[in-house]
């Protein structure tokens, strides 16, 4: 089996099939590329043979992006898989909770009211991601309320992460009812959330 990745970054881009007799190099690195969206130049690319079968068979089963090529010391390539890994968003603000059980925070459905929340990102210890990385695009939604930036200045549907915290208001309506915020984005490893504020 051959494995083509882009020289400059050795990102693995795609393989051929897993046959008994390996196809011809060069015919698998340019069916390949030709099948690349946004292709770099043919010779930007290069090909890697697998000769071990029960690897191969591991291998074509995995997403493209769990594999990596990493050089060893006598400075040949070798390919791995690396699992992802998962972050998780955490949902909290500093309005009270009044009611005896439900747990839900609560402010005044006046319509003026606000809670502050804030979002952190961590891994699936619980621990902060706070890296410079940690800079994920947010999308904010809710059913009812408005969200506002921090400081209530505009009102907002996105919000940046800097070193895995933000922080945005839900401004109450003048109805009492049970408001959700949702938070979510656009990267698979990095799971979405949401907390429910009640309007009193």
């Amino acid at each position: 089996m051959w494995v083509i990745y882009r020289k400059k970054d050795h990102q693995v881009v795609g393989m051929s099939a897993d046959c008994e007799v390996d196809l011809d190099r060069d015919y698998v690195l340019e069916e390949v590329v030709r099948g690349l969206v946004d292709a770099e130049a043919f010779n930007k690319y290069d090909a890697l043979q697998i000769t071990d079968r029960a690897q191969s068979a591991i291998l074509i089963t995995r997403p493209l992006d769990q594999l990596v090529l990493r050089e060893t010391s006598r400075g040949k390539l070798q390919i791995a898989i690396e699992e992802p890994k998962i972050s998780f968003l955490q949902l909290s603000c500093d309005a009270p909770d009044v009611h005896p059980v439900d747990g839900v925070p609560e402010i005044d459905a006046d319509g003026e009211s606000f809670t502050t929340i804030t979002v952190r990102k961590v891994d699936h210890q619980g621990e902060p991601q706070q890296a410079n990385k940690d800079n994920d695009l947010l999308y904010l939604r809710t059913n009812y309320g408005t969200i506002f930036s921090e400081d209530g200045g505009e009102e907002i549907n996105t919000i940046k992460l800097k070193k895995g915290h933000a922080t945005f208001r839900l401004v109450s309506e003048a109805a009492r009812r049970v408001a959700t915020v949702q938070v979510f984005n656009a990267d698979p490893n990095l799971t979405d959330h949401s907390i429910p504020i009640e309007f009193i």
